[in-house]
């Protein structure tokens, strides 16, 4: 009788020690798997560690981090720990309540030799939504030189990173995430760059797990938050995408903030909530001057 795969879960924790209890204990209730937890705590300010610590002791391998390495630097890290065939690319925020999800989730991988990343059907109950796989990168549309994104393999660009299942040997030999980003548009980056080297996305739509989405960011403050994840975006648009086009979606994302932000101010008071609003829109705006000032360019 064969051993069940082994299937390492990497976590990556940023002051969110509550959800990762949970998170790890309905790991720990799945069957037909077996299961190395590998936990990276990005120097947390609350109890995080003590708290993990305390629930599960030697079951898990903890990473004290005594820095915030990001998202993809510290799963780069827990993947050096880990041992399983597989990977799973897990958020502290999430929950799997089927028992058998990993199990299929390396089932669906292994139905389909092209594959080299599966992610299944996420649920955000806090805002009422599954998040449904991405067919084109952030911003395509207005992409006029956009030859090597022709002959891509398959059809789903990227998925959502809180849950993403691929082969340890793969993640290898796309050497991990780019640690350039640091919170937000990695999930893009490693789905594209996976395509880049002949792999598939697969969507694995029979498996579901609960969300809750931006756990690490609740109380955070807004502005700070959407220059987050401006700048991620926008790296990855500088990565990927050629020069004339990237100058071109900056300076129309500066026009249509201004612009809206000018309605904004002028319709506040019949508005409620309009404080986050306003800062991505802020944001927006800093982060597409601050990459055009990295092009020595200037917005007039």
């Amino acid at each position: 009788m064969s051993q069940p795969t082994l299937v390492s879960v990497l976590i990556v924790n940023y002051n969110s020690g509550s959800y990762a209890k949970t998170c790890i204990e309905s790991l720990f209730m799945q069957s037909n798997v077996q299961l190395q937890v590998v936990v990276v705590d990005n120097a947390s300010a609350d109890d995080s560690v003590k708290a993990l610590k305390y629930a599960f002791g030697k079951k898990i391998t903890l990473i004290e981090s005594n820095e915030n390495l990001g998202f993809g630097k510290a799963n780069n890290l827990a993947a050096n720990s880990a041992k399983g065939e597989f990977l799973l690319l897990l958020n502290p925020d999430t929950v799997i309540a089927d028992a058998l999800a990993i199990s299929k989730l390396v089932d669906f991988y292994g139905s389909n030799q092209r594959y080299g990343m599966v992610g299944p059907n996420i649920h955000e109950a806090r805002k009422n939504k599954y998040v449904a796989p991405r067919y084109s990168y952030p911003s395509a549309r207005q992409l006029k030189f956009k030859q090597k994104f022709e002959a891509l393999p398959g059809e789903i660009a990227w998925l959502l990173g809180a849950c993403l299942l691929l082969k340890r040997e793969v993640y290898q030999a796309i050497s991990g995430f780019d640690p350039d980003y640091f919170l937000y548009g990695e999930d893009a980056d490693i789905g594209l760059r996976l395509r880049q080297h002949g792999f598939e996305i697969g969507f694995c739509e029979q498996v579901t797990i609960e969300h809750v989405s931006g756990a690490s960011e609740i109380g955070a403050d807004s502005l700070d938050k959407w220059l987050r994840k401006k700048r991620g975006v926008f790296l990855f648009y500088t990565k990927h995408y050629e020069q004339r086009d990237v100058i071109c979606i900056a300076k129309k994302a500066i026009f249509k903030s201004k612009l809206n932000l000018k309605w904004l101010s002028m319709t506040r008071l019949f508005r409620i909530n309009v404080l986050d609003k306003q800062h991505r829109l802020q944001a927006t705006a800093i982060v597409a001057n601050e990459v055009l000032n990295q092009l020595k360019l200037t917005v007039k």
